[in-house]
């Protein structure tokens, strides 16, 4: 009897575990198979070395809204997404599409589609077109593609999920799907656009948003170190910038809770490879939140040195907050003080909220008390500048004293205004395109290649005026954006060198500056030689040489901007025992001066650049010392707005150079050896520039350094205005 009941009992969990089985197959065969892209190309490693926190934001919502109804995969390569498409292909397809993957997104969703015609697909991202009259005419040119998301991709792909749920059993489900207007949504059913009552209203309470890192979305993509984990703290831009793409989304910020954010850090501290950080946000530093979140990175770093780095953009407007945080994140960030340009009419065309001189001086003088590295950035072909206004530009930003300034041509973005055929018209943009970075992808049949397409000409200047551009960008990224002869060049400043003035006089003594019209001419050539006049005759020659590329990938990522200028600084700079560039540099300076010290003085300010270097191909000594003629430490903190001679020693004494963070610095070189680059890749791209050379420090730093966390109150500022009293009237005219 004993027997028998234990037998029954035995039969009925079996029968059990069966109509278990039965019922999670029947879930799954009713789940609504969901496939979400931020795809990167990956010829020679991956491009875009990033955690897609996009896509995996709107998984996360979707997941939390329809729960089991459907099953959601996050792809970052076009490999494993097409293999997964072959044996198992989804219902729908979300795609994320930026600068760096339009092509290959696009081509990638005419192959989805050539395996499963019914599978609807999704385009969002930065590139979506937010007007109406745009996207009529991008989804009449591109019919693979069923819907747009434009704005905040969550509710909307939620929202398209759930009408796909109720709607893809019936017959001629897809025409059904397409003529039920969805929040959010824009598709083209018989030449009508079809689009929501409204645009999807934005998420307010961000945490509603479930942590993609924390419900497990990312785990495999975190055990590749190549790929950069990014948080996103805030989300919103209150500018209108009208080259940049977050221009065309302008909307309230709304931030996620600290405790979220402290969550996800923690989380990736423990789980990611690669121990570099970025943050998304567009203006760090503009509400009082932020302050917060820098406090929690900051004491993370001291004790337990995570994250090694931290990329993030800092707000535009200059505020006492903005400053307290680049105080609190002094060895991780540089402090920015947005430019672009200093050209009056060009700022009001684009609609560009920059700092006002005062400000820029009043930030600079805070980031010298504290030991801040700062820096600003620059951009060539905005509507209205010219080549002389830009002269005019470069003079005027090198008398501020930035630590580094980055100088580079106005890209034209899809999802700008300025790629608005209303405005290329309006400017007369004339443009050639070139190979993104590392932008390819070869797998099997299948060919894709991403393209820069870059403002060559307007209607304020020419081709020709454009290449003058280029002559100027390259010393001035070498010098003072890699920050290897600033002091040169701030001294040069002082004796009414002006840069331009200083550059073309080298461009015109060629014989007397050999390497140096070298370094300009080989660059310029490079770069016009590696732009195409159409974006098919680039497609063609990549495609038609792809074999010699596949038997040396790193020639294919030369042809792009960024590895081609590091290759130029480990040439010119690096390798060079005799530093002959940096020498005719200073030659040219000494021509041109008229102070009677000085030789003396522009030697000793070589020496110093020399010596303050970081050679990733040497040993890695983080601090020295040097004997010094001068307070170079005072001249610099004066920002360089007096002779050097006002700050001779009585006698030589010995100064301290640091490293602002050998954490970080250590880690890129390690990198670079281990995957034995000869380019220094990691070195340049994951570290600012304030970190390729040590700065000259002073116990006055660990002062200020006390409390870290302190206010930052009024009477804190210095009553300087350098650069000069006699500039500052000058800017009042801007």
């Amino acid at each position: 009897m004993d027997g028998f009941i234990i037998l029954m009992l035995v039969l009925n969990h079996h029968l059990e575990l069966g109509w278990n089985i039965l019922i999670i197959i029947y879930m799954g065969y009713n789940m609504v198979k969901i496939y979400l892209c931020d795809l990167a190309n990956d010829f020679n490693g991956i491009d875009n070395k990033s955690i897609p926190l996009g896509v995996g934001f709107v998984a996360t919502y979707c997941k939390k809204i329809h729960k089991d109804n459907v099953d959601i995969k996050i792809y970052r390569t076009y490999k494993k997404f097409i293999d997964d498409v072959k044996k198992s292909p989804p219902d729908i397809a979300g795609f994320g599409s930026y600068d760096w993957n339009y092509n290959l997104t696009l081509n990638t969703i005419k192959k989805l589609k050539s395996i499963k015609p019914e599978c609807v697909v999704a385009f969002g991202g930065a590139n979506a077109e937010f007007h109406p009259k745009d996207n009529i005419t991008f989804l009449s040119n591109n019919p693979t593609v069923d819907y747009i998301i434009y704005g905040d991709g969550e509710k909307p792909l939620s929202n398209l999920a759930a009408n796909y749920i109720s709607l893809h059993k019936e017959d001629n489900f897809i025409e059904k799907l397409k003529n039920e207007p969805i929040d959010g949504c824009r598709t083209l059913l018989n030449g009508k656009l079809i689009t929501g009552l409204k645009s999807s209203d934005p998420i307010m309470d961000m945490d509603e948003v479930p942590s993609p890192y924390l419900e497990g979305f990312f785990d495999e993509l975190l055990e590749d170190s190549t790929l950069m984990p990014i948080i996103q703290n805030i989300r919103g831009c209150p500018y209108l910038c009208r080259f940049c793409v977050s221009g065309t989304q302008y909307g309230k910020i709304r931030h996620f809770s600290l405790e979220r954010i402290h969550s996800e850090i923690s989380y990736l501290k423990k789980n990611a490879k690669n121990r570099f950080l970025r943050f998304s946000d567009d203006n760090f530093g503009i509400v009082e939140h932020d302050v917060e979140v820098a406090k929690y990175i900051r004491n993370l770093f001291e004790k337990e040195q995570y994250p090694a780095g931290l990329k993030v953009y800092s707000a535009k407007k200059q505020t006492d907050r903005v400053r307290l945080v680049g105080r609190i994140l002094k060895p991780l960030m540089t402090y920015v003080v947005s430019l672009q340009t200093t050209t009056k009419a060009v700022l009001k065309e684009t609609k560009r909220v920059s700092a006002k001189p005062p400000e820029a001086v009043e930030s600079l003088n805070h980031a010298r008390k504290y030991g801040l590295s700062s820096g600003t950035e620059l951009i060539f072909g905005m509507p209205g500048e010219s080549l002389e206004s830009w002269r005019d530009v470069i003079n005027f930003t090198l008398t501020f004293g930035f630590d580094s300034i980055a100088m580079n041509p106005l890209w034209i973005l899809k999802g700008a205004d300025l790629n608005r055929p209303e405005s290329r018209e309006e400017n007369k943009y004339g443009t050639k395109f070139m190979l993104a970075e590392n932008a390819v992808t070869s797998y099997d049949d299948f060919f894709s290649c991403e393209r820069d397409e870059i403002a060559v000409e307007s209607k304020y200047y020419t081709y020709d005026d454009w290449k003058v551009f280029l002559k100027y960008q390259i010393i001035i990224l070498t010098l003072n954006y890699f920050g290897y002869g600033r002091e040169l060049l701030y001294y040069a400043s002082l004796e009414n060198i002006k840069p331009t003035d200083l550059i073309d006089y080298m461009i015109n003594n060629k014989s007397e500056y050999p390497i140096t019209n070298e370094l300009i001419d080989t660059y310029v050539d490079t770069y016009v030689t590696n732009m195409w006049d159409t974006e098919e005759e680039l497609h063609e020659f990549i495609k038609s040489n792809l074999k010699t590329f596949k038997e040396d990938k790193e020639s294919l990522v030369r042809i792009g901007k960024a590895r081609g200028l590091f290759g130029y600084i480990v040439k010119y700079i690096l390798k060079d025992p005799d530093k002959k560039y940096l020498r005719e540099i200073a030659d040219a300076i000494i021509k041109n001066g008229s102070s009677k010290k000085i030789e003396n003085e522009v030697n000793y300010l070589l020496d110093l650049s020399i010596t303050m270097m970081i050679d990733p191909f040497k040993e890695f000594i983080p601090d020295i010392e040097m004997s010094s003629d001068y307070d170079v430490f005072s001249w610099v903190s004066d920002g360089y707005s007096k002779p050097l001679s006002n700050y001779e020693f009585d006698k030589a004494t010995d100064i301290k150079l640091k490293c602002r963070n050998s954490i970080t610095v250590s880690e890129t070189i390690r990198r670079d050896k281990e995957q034995n680059r000869t380019d220094c890749f990691n070195f340049f791209r994951y570290m600012n520039s304030g970190l390729m050379r040590r700065y000259i420090y002073s116990e006055e730093f660990e002062v200020h350094e006390s409390s870290p966390w302190e206010p930052y109150r009024r009477e804190h500022r210095t009553d300087s205005t350098s650069p000069s009293d006699s500039l500052f009237g000058a800017f009042e005219n801007i």
